[in-house]
């Protein structure tokens, strides 16, 4: 019989920085009520602070090579529920976030399409508050179902307890706490007023394209599905493809820094150029990473095998080889150097080990 959860000595982490990590042991769960149900689990394994819990391996750049206990959630059942005009749509922490967000398009239903793409786990999504041009899933999300490593208890958050903000959560500030077991959203099956919103960079340029490729179809009746594909054009135009073991990178490496207003209008008179994003629910200005580093002379240079992508600054790549020190090692020189030049901190995105 099946117990809903596997052992593994000696395993390697897979990662899509593809740096060689291994775990002493590994445990691996399929059914998440069959798991929590199991003494050894709860006790020796999820009740340790110090076993790690990882996803896809998208957002951790392990600088470490062997780690003591890692879990990983591979359960990945999904559902909905019809609300009428909206849906709850829900789905296990194991399942690729990407595949997700294609399947609730093909569905006609709008408020993940921006998030194609972008690679991980539903699991690890809410921990990062992941999101790209203009969207995050705090915007759509509605639940998520946990695991309390502490108390050892399954409790359910409403959206407003999980301490959303840009890139940050309750989760992230707690990391050895809790296990996201699954997520839910609420999406709608008509589009917003403002549909389809296209004033990022290289979307409106991407969604013309599209249209000439597949003709027909115009801006105002863009669906879901089609919005996706416009989205992965972009994205894969400036990103490496995280399904190509060729280019290891885990995406933007580091975060858009949010400075007072003052110090960017500061920048903003030294160098005319840089981007600036108003915030005005917090009365500061969110700045371009990409832009700072560019700007500090790093996109293209690579050394011990490690590299900035010549294509976009923000992103962190191994080239092939790389140790997980070799790349940490670049991007503390890529912060350090932003710093001096601008007096600006870049914080990671990801997890480092």
């Amino acid at each position: 019989m099946n117990p809903g959860f596997h052992y593994h000595p000696d395993e390697a982490i897979s990662n899509t920085m593809n740096v060689a990590v291994r775990a002493d042991q590994h445990l691996r769960i399929s059914h998440i009520q069959k798991a929590l149900a199991d003494v050894a689990v709860r006790d020796r394994w999820l009740a340790d602070a110090n076993t790690l819990i990882v996803g896809g391996g998208s957002n951790i750049l392990f600088v470490r090579e062997r780690l003591d206990k890692v879990v990983q959630l591979d359960a990945s059942n999904s559902g909905f529920i019809d609300e009428g005009d909206t849906v709850l749509a829900w789905a296990e922490a194991g399942l690729g976030l990407d595949k997700w967000v294609r399947w609730t398009v093909k569905q006609g239903w709008y408020g993940l399409e921006r998030l194609a793409e972008i690679p991980g786990t539903v699991g690890a999504a809410p921990i990062q508050n992941v999101g790209a041009y203009g969207v995050q899933l705090s915007d759509v999300l509605v639940r998520v179902e946990l695991w309390d490593r502490e108390q050892q208890r399954r409790v359910t958050w409403q959206a407003a307890e999980c301490g959303f903000s840009y890139r940050h959560s309750r989760f992230k500030a707690e990391p050895t706490r809790w296990l996201i077991l699954s997520v839910t959203v609420r999406l709608h099956k008509t589009p917003p007023h403002d549909w389809p919103q296209l004033n990022y960079p290289g979307l409106h340029e991407a969604a013309l394209h599209y249209l000439d490729d597949v003709q027909g179809t115009t801006l105002a009746v863009l669906t879901p599905h089609d919005f996706t594909q416009i989205v992965t054009r972009v994205r894969l135009q400036k990103l490496p493809d995280w399904r190509q073991p060729a280019l290891g990178s885990l995406g933007s490496f580091f975060q858009n820094p949010i400075v007072a207003n003052n110090l960017a209008a500061h920048l903003k008179e030294n160098w005319p150029n840089l981007p600036i994003y108003p915030q005005h629910e917090i009365n500061q200005s969110k700045l371009s990473a990409g832009w700072l580093i560019e700007q500090a002379g790093w996109r293209g240079h690579t050394q011990n095998h490690a590299g900035i992508y010549e294509k976009h600054a923000l992103v962190l790549v191994n080239l092939g080889g790389a140790r997980g020190i070799d790349l940490w090692d670049l991007a503390k020189q890529v912060q350090a150097d932003v710093f001096r030049k601008f007096g600006v901190r870049l914080m990671p995105e990801p997890l480092v080990i």
